[in-house]
């Protein structure tokens, strides 16, 4: 009976958590070809048969960007046993064994040499939505944001006059109404105090934001509020010279 229940888990663990809706599986055959193909492909380097919190994680934000045509999520399943299945691949890529999983990096452009690894101390589909669009050049929405707002934050930023960039935003922030006026009020705060200290405050103020939320002491509404202001705080791309 024992055994028969151990069964049973097993086949649970490999059939519901394994599958990783919207993903794609690259294996050392394919993973070359597949990759050129999108301007952004997000691959985790994990177990043949993934399961767990991280993993739940990794499938969440596959769900929510699966309508994006420039960008995916896949998987390469890697086995220490048998034929020691995408053990090369890994290790091609810096992996050096299985203590080392789950690994997170972004693949951009036609080329598997421009890569980016997902390094966040915490595992969320927070982060991974900010690693992408730090880091890749394209619109991924985030919760709290505006996409409209988002492009004239990134015109801002770039913007050698800021304080006319303003004004013009302002003019068009006008037209809008609730609630997305309330979300425009943060985005417009931001830029006046980018103004008042420069692109400093949005490191500063992304540092503060950070570990305000990582007291487990909040509220949820809380939370997801100072969440979403953080998110904003992304749409302002600094110049690495700026950094």
């Amino acid at each position: 009976m024992n055994y028969i229940l151990f069964s049973v888990s097993l086949f649970a663990i490999f059939t519901t958590t394994y599958a990783c809706k919207g993903c794609l599986s690259l294996d050392e055959y394919n993973f070359g070809k597949v990759i050129t193909k999108f301007k952004a492909v997000l691959v985790k380097f994990d177990i043949a048969y993934p399961y767990g919190d991280k993993h739940e994680v990794f499938t969440k934000f596959a769900e929510e960007v699966v309508s994006n045509k420039d960008f995916v999520l896949a998987e390469v399943g890697i086995k220490d046993y048998g034929e020691r299945e995408n053990e090369a691949l890994a290790k091609e890529y810096g992996i050096k064994g299985k203590d080392d999983l789950p690994v997170v990096k972004l693949f951009l452009g036609s080329t598997t040499k421009n890569i980016h690894d997902f390094t966040a101390t915490e595992f969320t589909v927070n982060n991974l939505r900010n690693f992408v669009r730090d880091n890749a050049d394209m619109y991924i929405g985030l919760p709290g944001c505006l996409e409209e707002f988002d492009i004239l934050a990134s015109e801002f930023t770039t913007s050698p006059d800021k304080e006319k960039k303003l004004k013009e935003i302002e003019e068009i922030a006008e037209k809008h109404t609730e609630p997305e006026k309330s979300v425009i009020k943060t985005y417009l705060t931001f830029m006046k105090k980018i103004i008042e200290s420069g692109m400093k405050f949005v490191t500063q103020e992304k540092s503060r934001l950070n570990k305000i939320l990582k007291d487990g002491k909040l509220a949820n509404k809380k939370k997801e509020e100072l969440s979403q202001r953080l998110n904003i705080l992304h749409s302002f791309r600094m110049n690495k010279d700026e950094l």
